[in-house]
C-alpha cells in the first residue's frame, strides 16, 4: 500500500504513557501504511476489529518508536474514498477526544469492498499566549491595574455638539460599511459617549467632548474599531450601544489643542479636550427601539478583541533548507478599508528569546504562508505570525506554536458486506442500516447507529443525517434541522408492535438524533421512516405504510436474533425454556410471579401463565414457530420454540 507523507517531522515534545496494547474493550483493525517517517505509528480500533457497511465506529491512537502511547496529537479531515463505476466518499462523523490517548469517529460505509482512507494529523505542543498588539510609533504600555470597562453609545466627536442627556442614539456606521471614508471618520474622533442614567438636561459642546462624557479611542485601536464596525449589520446604523474594556493613555495633549496631535496626524478643526483610550475589547448591541438600557450585551452582541486581528491555525511544514509557516489570515483581510499590509514570522528559542536570524517579513496581505530559510520546526523553537497594520501603526502577533502538520493517505480499508441471518425455516434476512433522500436539490444520508445494541423490548436508538456537499469530500454531519418518524413492522409475520415509540429528535448535547423504539420479539424488522423539516413540519422524504403492508420508500432493515442482540438462548438471569424443539410439552424455569406468554407467528398471545417457579406446559397448538416470553422485574426474556407433531 502506498503511503503519502507530505513532510518530514522532526523530534517534538510529546507525552508518553503506558506500554502499547489495545485499549480495553477494543480490537485493533489490521491495517498497513500507518507509520510516519520519524517512527510514530497510528492504530485504528473497533469493537470487533472489523469494518462493515453502515455505521462503523473507529477509535484512533498513536504510539512512538518505543511503543508508548502518545498524548499530544490531533487527527482531522478523515476522507474515505472508493473507486468503482464512480469515485465517491461516504458519511463521516465528528471527531471526539475520548481520553488522553484516544480519539473516536465513525464512518457509514455505503458499499462493501476496499476503501482508500486519508487523514491529517499534528504531533506537538501549542503554547497558549494571547495575541499582542505592539505600537510602533506611540508608546502605550499596558497597565493591568488601570484596566476599566465602560458602556455608552458609539460616537464620532463630530456628532457630539451641545446635547440633551441622556442620549438615545449612536452615530451612523457608514464610515466602514457604506460609502463613508474611514480616515475622515477617524479624524473626527471615534469613541464612546459614556452612558449614565443619572445625567439629564442640556450640556455644552465642550462638556460633551470632555473626559467626563467621552472616551476617544487611540490610534492603536483604529484597526480593531474598523473591524468591529464592519461586522455590524447595516440596519445597526444609529442604534449601536457599545461596551469597551481598556485603559486611558495620558498623552499630555493640552486643552484646546487641535487634533493634529491625536488620534491621527492630520489637521482637524475640533478642539481637543481629551486624553485617549486604548481598546482591549469592544462589544456592541443593536438597540432597536432607541432604549436607554444596556442589559442585552449577554444575548445579542458583536464582539472583537485584538486576537481577532491576528493570524490563526499556525502550522509548520518542513522542506529541504527551511520551513513553510502556514496560517489562516484574520477575517478583516477581505476588507477593502483595512490597512493590513502583510505578515511577519518571528522564531523564538526555548527561553522565549527572539531569534532575529529567522525573522521574515512579507508585504502581501493575501499571503497564507511564509518560507523561513534555514529554520527547522522542532522542539527547540516556537514561532508566531504577526499581521502588519501600518495605517494604525501596530502589529498584531499570533499565539505561539510549534505544531508540525502532516498527512497520511492511501490506507486500504476492507469493508464487509451486511450480514445475512437465516431463521429456522431457512429464510435469509439481510440488514440495511443507511438510506438516502433528497431535499432542496441536496442529497442526504440517514444512518442508524449502534445496530449491535438492538434487543427485544423498548430501547433508545440513535441516528445521524449527513449532507453531500461534494462526492469526493466526506459527507458531513448535519446539526439538527430535521426530525424522523418511524414505524416498526415485522414483514415475515405481517405485524407491527404495540410498544411505545418516540420520534427521532435532535439531541444537541450529544449531537445525534434519538428515538425510543419497541421491538416485541426477535426476527426481521423494517423501520419505515419519514423525514420532516423541523422548522415547518413539512414532509420531505418517506411515505406511509399502505394497506398492503408495503413500507415507506425510506427505510432501515434490522434483524434481532439470539446471536446478534445479546438475548441468551437457553438461560438468562435464572430463566430457561426447554426444549426448543418439542411435540408440545415445554418447561419454563423462572422466578415465582413472573409473567409467561406464548405468542404465535402472527404476534397474537395465545397462552398466558403466572409462574410458580418451574412449570411444564403441554401446548395443544398446531405445528409451527412460537415464542415464549417471560417478563420479570421489568426485564424481558424471549425464547423461540418449534412445535412439530
Amino acid at each position: 500500500m502506498k503511503r503519502i507523507l507530505t513532510i518530514m517531522l522532526f523530534a517534538l515534545v510529546i507525552g508518553q504513557i503506558h506500554a502499547q496494547s489495545s485499549p480495553e474493550g477494543l480490537k485493533e483493525i489490521s491495517l498497513t501504511g500507518l507509520n510516519t517517517e520519524d517512527g510514530y505509528t497510528f492504530h485504528f480500533y473497533s469493537t470487533d476489529g472489523k469494518l462493515n457497511i453502515g455505521f462503523s465506529e473507529i477509535f484512533i491512537a498513536l504510539t512512538d518508536k518505543d511503543n508508548n502511547f502518545v498524548e499530544n496529537f490531533t487527527v482531522s479531515n478523515f476522507t474515505p474514498l472508493i473507486t468503482g463505476l464512480t469515485k465517491h466518499s461516504t458519511p463521516v462523523g465528528k471527531i471526539e477526544k475520548v481520553d488522553s490517548i484516544l480519539y473516536k469517529t465513525w464512518f457509514s460505509f455505503l458499499t462493501s469492498g476496499t476503501w482508500s482512507l486519508s487523514f491529517n494529523y499534528t504531533i506537538g505542543n501549542t503554547v497558549s499566549r494571547s495575541a499582542v498588539i505592539s505600537a510602533k510609533t506611540q508608546s502605550a504600555a499596558i497597565r493591568t491595574n488601570d484596566t476599566i470597562t465602560q458602556i455608552g453609545w458609539f460616537k464620532d466627536r463630530h456628532c457630539v455638539g451641545a446635547v440633551t442627556l441622556p442620549l438615545t442614539s449612536s452615530c451612523g456606521i457608514g464610515c466602514a460599511t457604506g460609502a463613508g471614508n474611514m480616515v475622515s471618520c477617524w479624524n473626527g474622533g471615534l469613541g464612546l459617549f459614556l452612558y449614565n442614567a443619572v445625567d439629564t438636561g442640556a450640556i455644552t459642546k465642550d462638556s460633551a467632548r470632555s473626559d467626563t462624557h467621552f472616551l476617544l479611542f487611540d490610534a492603536q485601536s483604529k484597526e480593531l474599531t474598523r473591524a468591529f464596525v464592519e461586522s455590524l449589520p447595516s440596519a445597526a446604523s444609529g442604534k449601536i450601544s457599545i461596551k469597551v474594556k481598556g485603559y486611558r493613555v495620558p498623552n499630555g495633549i493640552a486643552t484646546n489643542k487641535s487634533e493634529t496631535y491625536a488620534p491621527e496626524l492630520t489637521t482637524d478643526s475640533i478642539d481637543h479636550y481629551l486624553n485617549t483610550f486604548h481598546l482591549l475589547s469592544i462589544e456592541g448591541v443593536v438597540i432597536e427601539n432607541q432604549s436607554k438600557s444596556y442589559s442585552r450585551f449577554d444575548t445579542i452582541s458583536y464582539k472583537l478583541t485584538p486576537a481577532d486581528l491576528a493570524p490563526t491555525n499556525l502550522s509548520a511544514v518542513n522542506y529541504t533548507g527551511g520551513t513553510t509557516i502556514k496560517f489562516t489570515p484574520p477575517a478583516n483581510v477581505s476588507s477593502a478599508k483595512s490597512t493590513l499590509k502583510g505578515y511577519k514570522v518571528q522564531v523564538y528559542n526555548k527561553a522565549g528569546v527572539l531569534q532575529d536570524t529567522y525573522t521574515t517579513t512579507v508585504n502581501d496581505s493575501s499571503a497564507t504562508s511564509i518560507n523561513v530559510a534555514g529554520f527547522a520546526a522542532s522542539q527547540d523553537y516556537t514561532f508566531t505570525v504577526s499581521a502588519l497594520y501600518p495605517g494604525s501603526a501596530v502589529e498584531v502577533e499570533s499565539e505561539n506554536s510549534n505544531v508540525v502538520k502532516d498527512s497520511i493517505g492511501g490506507i486500504a480499508l476492507s469493508v464487509n458486506d451486511y450480514p445475512i441471518y437465516t431463521d429456522d425455516y431457512v429464510t435469509d434476512y439481510k440488514v440495511k442500516l443507511v438510506d438516502s433522500f433528497t431535499y432542496n436539490d441536496s442529497l442526504y444520508y440517514v444512518t442508524i447507529a449502534y445496530p449491535a445494541s438492538f434487543v427485544s423490548g423498548s430501547q433508545t436508538v440513535k441516528a445521524y443525517i449527513n449532507k453531500v456537499d461534494s462526492t469526493l469530500q466526506p459527507y458531513k454531519v448535519v446539526d439538527g434541522g430535521f426530525y424522523i418518524t418511524e414505524v416498526p413492522y415485522m414483514e415475515s409475520m405481517a405485524m407491527g408492535t404495540d410498544g411505545p415509540h418516540t420520534n427521532f429528535i435532535w439531541n444537541s448535547i450529544d449531537s445525534v438524533y434519538e428515538a425510543t423504539i419497541d421491538f416485541s420479539m426477535p426476527g426481521d424488522w423494517r423501520l419505515s421512516l419519514k423525514v420532516y423539516d423541523n422548522s415547518t413540519s413539512t414532509l420531505i422524504a418517506g411515505t406511509d405504510i399502505d394497506q398492503n403492508g408495503d413500507g415507506s420508500t425510506l427505510f432501515w432493515d434490522v434483524y434481532l436474533s439470539t446471536t446478534t442482540t445479546g438475548i441468551k438462548n437457553a438461560t438468562s438471569n435464572g430463566i430457561s425454556v426447554y426444549p426448543t424443539l418439542s411435540q408440545g410439552e415445554i418447561t419454563v424455569v423462572s422466578p415465582a410471579g413472573a409473567r409467561i406468554k406464548v405468542i404465535d407467528f402472527t404476534g397474537q398471545t395465545i397462552r398466558f401463565y403466572q409462574s410458580s417457579g418451574s412449570q411444564t406446559f403441554n401446548l395443544n397448538v398446531p405445528s409451527g414457530l412460537y415464542f415464549v416470553a417471560v417478563q420479570n422485574a421489568g426485564k424481558n426474556f424471549v425464547q423461540k420454540v418449534i412445535i412439530k407433531k
